[in-house]
C-alpha cells in the first residue's frame, strides 16, 4: 500500500467532507444532544479560510491519490498572563480516517506528519480534544503518546 501525506487543495473539499461525515455521524449517534447528522459537516467557507490561514494547515492522506484520511492544524499561543507561561502549541482541530482503511497504517502516517509540521513551525507541543465515548480514539491518541492534560465535564439540565 503506497501511503502519501499531502497538503490540501481546494479540490479535496469534497473527499475531506465525505471522511468527516463519517466521524460526525459517530458523534450525533453517541451524543444527539451536541451533535446533528447534517451534510456537508464542513462547511465550505471554512475549508477555504484554512486552505487560506498562514496558522493552520489540512493535511491529507492518499492511497494511490484517492483522499482516506484528513488532519486540520492550527498554531495556537497562551494567553499573554502573567500566570501562563508563554507558548507556541500546535491544535489538531479533526481528524480522521475512512472506516473502510482504519487500522491499515494511515491514521499513524498522518498523525506523524502532524507532529513533524507542529515541530517545524516551532510549537512546543500538540494538543487535541477528544470525546469520552470515542475509546477508539483515545486508544490510538495513547498509542502515539499523548496523554491527558485536562478534563472537560458537563451536566445535562433537561
Amino acid at each position: 500500500m503506497n501511503i502519501t501525506i499531502d497538503v490540501a487543495k481546494p479540490e479535496d473539499f469534497d473527499a475531506v467532507n465525505s471522511i468527516v461525515k463519517e466521524g460526525q455521524d459517530l458523534h450525533a449517534e453517541a451524543l444527539p444532544y451536541i451533535f446533528r447528522k447534517v451534510d456537508p459537516v464542513m462547511p465550505r467557507s471554512y475549508f477555504k479560510e484554512l486552505l487560506e490561514s498562514q496558522d493552520a494547515e489540512i493535511f491529507v492522506a492518499k492511497i494511490n491519490h484517492e483522499i482516506v484520511g484528513f488532519a486540520i492544524m492550527d498554531i495556537k499561543v497562551s494567553p499573554p498572563f502573567d500566570s501562563m507561561t508563554p507558548r507556541k502549541y500546535a491544535y489538531m482541530s479533526d481528524f480522521g480516517v475512512s472506516s473502510n482503511v482504519q487500522k491499515t497504517g494511515i491514521g499513524s502516517a498522518l498523525f506523524d506528519a502532524c507532529v513533524e509540521w507542529s515541530k517545524t513551525v516551532g510549537a512546543s507541543d500538540l494538543e487535541l480534544n477528544v470525546w469520552e465515548f470515542n475509546e477508539k480514539a483515545i486508544s490510538f491518541y495513547e498509542k502515539k503518546g499523548m496523554k491527558n492534560l485536562s478534563r472537560k465535564m458537563n451536566l445535562v439540565l433537561k
